[in-house]
Formats: C-alpha cells, structure tokens, sequence
C-alpha cells in the first residue's frame, strides 16, 4: 500500500523480491486491529480464511488456566494476502523484480547504489524492508536485536472448527506455541523458541520433533493429527527487549517494519508495525519529494526520520507496551498475575473456561 501510495505521489518504485510470485513466510495470516486500520480497505474474499472473525483461546499451561476472548483479528492466508498487495501495488504504477536479492549498499555521487543479484541500481531513498535480515543494518555493523526461532507447519486435525489456541508452556519455551485455523480441519501448528534452544538442535531425522510437545498435548486431550508438511517452516522472529535496539539507517536509507526491529515480542506480529511504517515513510516522503532531487545529505535523513517517526508514534508506543508484555509472559507467576488484568487491558469481556473439562494438563 505504501508503495502505491509514492507512485501516486509522482514517484518511480521499484519494488525487489528475493523469491518468487509464490513465496511463502512464516506467519499466522492474522491481521490485528492496527493491521487493518492501516490497511484502510478489506482484503478481497479470496484472501481471507475461515473463520474470519476467530476468538482466541489462551491456554496456561504452567497455571493450568483457559480463557477465551475475542481480538478482533482477521484470518487471512498471507501468502494469498501477500499476493494481493503485490497486484495492487502494480496497478498503481509499481514495478516489481522477483528472484532479485539485494547484496549491497553503498553511497557515491548518484545518491545511492544497491548491488543485486540481477545487476546495479542506484536510487535517492532506499527502504530496507529486508525483515530479520535487515541489510542495512548487518551492514552497519550494529548488533541485531535478539531472536526468536519459530517454526510453523500445517496440520488437520479433529480439533473444534475454528480453534485458536495461543499456549503458554515453560517447559516448552520461553515464548509461546499457537494454532491458527485455514478453514475446515486445516490449521498451522507453530512455537517459537530462543535461539540455539536445545529443541531446535539435531532435528534433521525428526523435523516436527521441534513441535513434539505441541503434538502430546493435542494427543492428550484426544486430538488425532495429520500432518501435512513434511517439515514445518522455519524462520527466525526478530524480538527486541530494548527501544534502543531499533535502527533507523543512514543517508537516505530508512529501514520499515521487522528491518528496524520493529517486531511484537510478545505475539511476533511485525505485519502491523510494517504497515503503519509504511504509510508513514511514505506520507514522508511525499512532504519531502522536491528535496530529493538530489543525493541525499545527512541533515535531511534526520530531517527525513523525525517526521517519520512521528507518524510512527502511536506503533512505538504501543511496541514500547508489548516489550513490557513480553517480559511478563515469560515468567509464569507474573503470567498469572497479569492474566487478572486482561479485561480491563482488552475493554471487553474474557470468559473464564474450566481447564479440567478436556484440558487436564499431560504428563
């Protein structure tokens, strides 16, 4: 949308894919209240994925607690959501490279040079939408923020129609495990974990050992499970534990989204945060369309920063929260201590489930 929004404004966008028409993340396809304010329009019929409205069970399973509310979420299939943007950022004059990775930055006369694996190009502004990647910050030399391992494959299973289960389980992880459901009996099983975890290591013979707990638990509460990937996707999450550890480039080159750190720590969700960025980069740029004529100089970049982070207010303060959340979460007394607050946080109902009715907690 952001993209569509600069040709719109007059600009010549350039949009690189690393992979193909096709290519798939790691992502829950949920879009969260602040995903679809910054969307602005409701993704087609074909995007979305039943259930489309689904609540969210909790599971606790160090406090042998359940509960049930609705987010307010919209179930999509991201790579179909994915798709769908790229077709509506052509329409609007975008020009996009597939297969094309980005290699190297580097500044000379022209403004800005990007090698990649198709060639030179050279540009005045560069966003750097690279996820946990994040070229221009490897390049920088700048420590990443830390991060998670998550991985995420696709199940059917006899599970109630429409289960959404986020699982809290330290002897699990540190982090948290989830289902999402993709319509009838398909739903994605994923966890993710602190990176270098022992259950990620020497699962080459065994590639959904990493989930074996996720799948006992299921198998103890009478579940049967079909898998359907013959190995689950894997991909790091980048989580940061400190506002400082976010990177806002240099020189005209302005990371948007999961490159500059901006990542929930408590859910993942970085799809919101890049959407927000990126009308706000873009609503920038605009303002600043007839200094970029030329290369552009330190002075501006600031200039250039400061007002995209003020668009970006409302996502930092509410990333600033999440890092917060996250730390409570990981630690099962405060978890169950927080959990009390929940309807007061949410400003809608929470309904309390009885966990011993089918949650008995497994071995």
């Amino acid at each position: 949308m952001s993209a569509g929004l600069l040709a719109r404004a007059g600009f010549d966008v350039l949009l690189l894919e690393s992979g193909g028409p096709d290519n798939d993340v790691l992502c829950s396809g949920l879009l969260n209240p602040e995903a679809q304010a910054a969307l602005g329009v409701s993704p087609p019929a074909h995007v979305l994925r039943d259930p489309l409205a689904p609540l969210l069970q909790y599971h606790d399973r160090d406090n042998c607690v359940r509960l049930e509310y609705d987010p307010r979420y919209v179930n999509t299939s991201r790579p179909a959501f994915d798709a769908w943007l790229r077709e509506e950022a052509q329409a609007q004059g975008v020009k996009i490279h597939y297969e094309t990775r980005a290699k190297r930055i580097s500044h000379d006369e022209r403004g800005i040079s990007l090698a990649t694996s198709a060639g030179e190009l050279s540009c005045r502004v560069l966003l750097d939408c690279t996820g946990w990647r994040a070229l221009s910050r490897k390049q920088s030399e700048r420590r990443p923020a830390p991060a998670v391992h998550a991985f995420q494959g696709t199940i059917t299973a006899d599970l109630p129609p429409g289960s959404m289960w986020a699982i809290f389980d330290s002897a699990l992880t540190d982090y948290y495990a989830w289902i999402v459901p993709k319509g009838g009996q398909r739903f994605l099983l994923g966890a993710g974990y602190l990176q270098a975890s022992e259950v990620t290591r020497d699962q080459a013979d065994n590639p959904w050992g990493k989930l074996t707990r996720m799948l006992d638990y299921l198998d103890a509460l009478g579940c049967s499970v079909e898998l359907e990937d013959a190995k689950p996707l894997g991909s790091p999450i980048t989580t940061p534990t400190d506002m400082r550890q976010l990177w806002w480039g240099e020189r005209g080159v302005v990371p948007v989204g999961e490159a500059s750190g901006m990542v929930s720590p408590s859910s993942g969700d970085g799809i919101s945060f890049c959407l927000q960025g990126g009308i706000s980069i873009a609503q920038t740029l605009t303002q600043f369309r007839s200094e970029l004529s030329s290369p552009v100089s330190e002075d501006l970049h600031r200039r250039i920063l400061r007002r995209y982070l003020a668009g970006m207010a409302p996502a930092l303060s509410e990333l600033r929260f999440n890092i917060l959340k996250a730390r409570t979460a990981a630690d099962p007394l405060w978890r169950n201590a927080a959990v009390r607050l929940l309807p007061l946080f949410l400003r809608r109902p929470v309904q309390h489930l009885d966990w011993a009715a089918g949650h008995a907690r497994s071995a």
